[in-house]
């Protein structure tokens, strides 16, 4: 009951407040905190794999301590105040919200006619050159977001909040979620493949990849009950997951898009424009029907569907675990 109270808690709590856009918000504390470090790393050792590591450690451990110290003090109060000051910690590391916002920011846009609106505003959540999209373009940039998305901001910390609280209680639930979001956080601090970071950022990015890997493929039975459930394609959304989810240099990120694509049944990837040319990336689902505004508002549904299914899976994992 503990855990369902702690999961259920964090995503009444991103319900009703959403992800602020607050200058102390721990995500952002976390991003320029490393930033900061990276300077000094830098000046000590350069821009070496062991700085990077070490920079990395270190905000990982710290955010990690604070979850548990909150926690434990808490405990020391009452145990239903732990519980909902683990509740808390998850929230801050979970997104659900903010993924359907974004994908509405997007979409009301398209549905006025205006694109170069909805262009502004997809561009906040992908890294391609949105300039030169049209509508489809808009709609699979918007879709591709939230397929991926949907493990950062959404699953995998619901997942190690679970691990978390079998290992070590409602402390533990809380110190896991924030583990993984200060990684991921990091991953997306030092995680490019620049020349700045090519030594600095290996440990993070690789760190991300280990921690995303079993989060990603549950999601994909997450994606299959939801299409049950929400009226979708559940087994097109096995099979092109199955089947492309390695046509993306990242090794979990098209887990989530291809099931979406799968579930919604369309066809995502393709060629792409970044940095002012075009770039041939593989397709990957089975086009049902052209992608269309309408799509978004699917991909919206499906969010809300896959969290909440998620969520009741690592509860009743977590206590079949426990019960043996």
């Amino acid at each position: 009951m503990e855990l369902m109270f702690i999961l259920g808690g964090a995503l009444l709590f991103d319900l009703l407040l959403g992800d602020p856009r607050v200058p102390y918000h721990p995500v952002a504390v976390i991003g320029g905190s490393a930033l900061t470090l990276e300077n000094y790393a830098r000046q000590i050792m350069g821009g070496t794999f062991i700085a990077g590591m070490l920079c990395a450690c270190i905000i990982i451990g710290i955010t990690t301590l604070i979850a548990l110290a909150l926690v434990a003090a808490a405990l020391q109060i009452s145990v239903n105040l732990s519980v909902a000051v683990a509740a808390f910690c998850v929230y801050v590391t979970i997104a659900p919200r903010s993924l359907v916002m974004h994908a509405e920011a997007v979409k009301r846009p398209l549905l006025e006619g205006n694109l170069e609106g909805a262009r502004a505003k997809v561009a906040m959540i992908v890294s391609r050159d949105t300039s030169v999209l049209d509508e489809r373009g808009v709609v699979r940039s918007c879709v591709e977001s939230l397929g991926e998305n949907v493990v950062d901001g959404v699953t995998a910390a619901l997942f190690f909040a679970s691990v978390g609280w079998l290992l070590w209680g409602i402390p533990g639930a809380a110190a896991a979620a924030c583990f993984y979001r200060a990684s991921n956080t990091l991953d997306a601090t030092y995680g490019y493949r620049n020349e700045r970071y090519h030594y600095f950022g290996t440990f993070a990015a690789r760190l991300d990849d280990v921690l995303n890997f079993i989060p990603a493929r549950l999601t994909l039975v997450a994606v299959f009950l939801a299409s049950l459930i929400g009226g979708f394609r559940p087994f097109n959304a096995v099979r092109c997951a199955w089947r492309d989810h390695g046509k993306h240099p990242s090794p979990n990120s098209n887990w989530g898009m291809a099931a979406f694509a799968g579930a919604l049944g369309v066809k995502l990837g393709g060629r792409t424009f970044y940095h002012g040319q075009w770039e041939e990336y593989p397709e990957w689902g089975i086009e049902f029907e052209p992608l269309t505004v309408k799509h978004i508002a699917r991909t919206q549904r499906l969010v809300i569907l896959v969290t909440l299914t998620f969520a009741a899976l690592c509860v009743i994992g977590a206590m079949i675990i426990k019960a043996i």
